[in-house]
C-alpha cells in the first residue's frame, strides 16, 4: 500500500472535536520560524510523554498529496531509534520493540476515538509476548541441555570419523599389500611357466633320444636274430675285455646321468608320457629277455669254439675263422647296447 494515498477516517462526535479543539488552543505556536523548525525535527524520549507541534487538522488527516504531519514525525522518530540501536547489542530484538511500542503509545494517545481498542489490541499483544517470552525462559535449559547434546552427539560424529578413517586407511594398505602380493604371485607364476616350457622341451628332446635309441635296439635285435643261426669263430678275448670295461665305464655315466634326469625331471614328466614309456619298458624287458637268452646261446657256442680252437681241431678253418672273428666282434659291439639299456631300466625298477 503506498505510503502516499489518502486516509479517510470516520468523523468526529461534537464533544471530540470540542476536546481536540482545546488541546489544539493549549499549546502556543511560539513563532512561525519555531513552528516551521518543529514541522521539520521531531525528538520523542522513550519514558516522556512527547509534545507535537501542529497547525489545523493537517496533523491527524492527510492533506492531497501529501502525509499527515502525525505520520511524518512518528517515521523520522523510529528511524533515528532505530539508527541509535546497534545491531550487535545482545538485546537488539527487545530495543527494537520498545521503539514500536513507544510509537504505538503516541499513536494511541493521538486518535483518543480509537484508544479502547488500541489499548486492548496493544495488551493483547502485550500478553501474548509476555507469554512466548515466559516459554522462551522455560525452554532455556532444555537449550543448554540441547546445545550439551549437540557438542555430544558432533564429538561422537568426529571420533566415529576419525576410526572409519583409521580403518579405510588400514584396509588401504591391505589392499594395497595384496596388490604386490598378486602381483608377486604372477611373476612367479610366469617364471615358473617358463621352466616348465624349458622342461617341456628338454622332455621332447629326451623323448625324441629314447625312440632313436628304442629303433636302434630293434635294429640290434633284428641282426641278433640273423646271427643265431650262424657260426661264431675264436675272437682275442684281450679286445672283448677291454671292450667291456669300456662299455663298464659307459654304463657308469649313463647311470649317473639317468640319476640326474631323474631328479629333474620326476614331477616335470605328464602322466600319459609316462604311462607309454611304461608299456615301452614293459616291452622292451621281454625282449631284453629273449635277447639275453639268444645271448647265451651264442656265448655258449663261441666258448665251444673258443676251445676247439685252442685244442687244434679248427686248423682247416682258419680262413673261416678269421672272417667270422670280425663279424663276431661286430656283433659284440652292437650287443653291448641293448645291455646298457638293459642295465638303466633295471636301475630305474630298482629305484622305484
Amino acid at each position: 500500500m503506498s505510503l502516499h494515498k489518502t486516509i479517510t477516517l470516520p468523523p468526529l462526535i461534537q464533544t471530540e472535536e470540542q476536546g481536540v479543539q482545546q488541546n489544539t488552543s493549549e499549546l502556543k505556536v511560539q513563532t512561525s520560524e519555531e513552528t516551521h523548525e518543529s514541522a521539520a525535527d521531531f525528538y520523542v524520549e522513550r519514558q516522556s510523554t512527547t509534545q507535537f507541534c501542529w497547525s489545523g487538522c493537517s496533523y491527524l488527516y492527510a492533506g492531497p498529496g501529501r502525509k499527515p504531519e502525525l505520520l511524518r514525525q512518528l517515521e523520522r522518530h523510529v528511524n533515528v531509534e532505530l539508527c541509535a540501536i546497534s545491531a550487535q547489542e545482545p538485546k537488539f530484538e527487545e530495543l527494537k520493540l520498545q521503539v514500536y511500542r513507544n510509537v504505538f503509545d503516541q499513536f494511541i494517545s493521538a486518535f483518543t476515538t480509537y484508544q479502547p481498542l488500541l489499548c486492548t489490541i496493544k495488551k493483547e499483544y502485550d500478553n501474548i509476548i509476555a507469554g512466548q517470552q515466559e516459554e522462551i525462559q522455560k525452554l532455556a535449559p532444555l537449550r543448554s541441555q540441547l546445545r550439551l547434546v549437540k557438542e555430544e552427539c558432533e564429538r561422537k560424529i568426529r571420533a566415529q570419523w576419525r576410526e572409519q578413517h583409521n580403518e579405510i586407511e588400514m584396509l588401504k594398505r591391505e589392499k594395497q599389500q595384496l596388490q604386490e602380493d598378486v602381483q608377486s604371485m604372477k611373476e612367479t607364476e610366469k617364471n615358473m611357466q617358463t621352466v616348465v616350457d624349458h622342461l617341456q622341451s628338454e622332455l621332447s628332446q629326451q623323448y625324441l633320444q629314447y625312440r632313436e635309441e628304442h629303433d636302434a635296439r630293434q635294429l640290434l635285435i633284428r641282426q641278433l636274430n640273423d646271427l643265431t643261426g650262424a657260426s661264431v669263430t675264436n675272437t682275442r678275448p684281450a679286445v672283448q675285455n677291454t671292450d667291456f670295461q669300456g662299455l663298464e665305464l659307459e654304463l657308469e655315466a649313463c647311470r649317473e646321468e639317468l640319476t640326474r634326469i631323474k631328479a629333474e625331471y620326476r614331477d616335470a614328466v605328464p602322466q600319459h608320457d609316462w604311462d607309454a614309456l611304461q608299456q615301452t619298458h614293459q616291452r622292451t624287458v621281454l625282449q631284453l629277455k629273449t635277447l639275453q637268452g639268444d645271448f647265451k646261446l651264442i656265448k655258449s657256442e663261441y666258448d665251444t669254439l673258443l676251445e676247439l680252437h685252442k685244442s687244434g681241431n679248427l686248423q682247416p678253418k682258419n680262413q673261416v675263422s678269421t672272417s667270422v672273428q670280425t663279424e663276431v666282434h661286430v656283433d659284440e659291439e652292437q650287443e653291448t647296447k641293448p645291455e646298457q639299456l638293459n642295465k638303466l631300466i633295471n636301475l630305474h625298477d630298482h629305484k622305484e
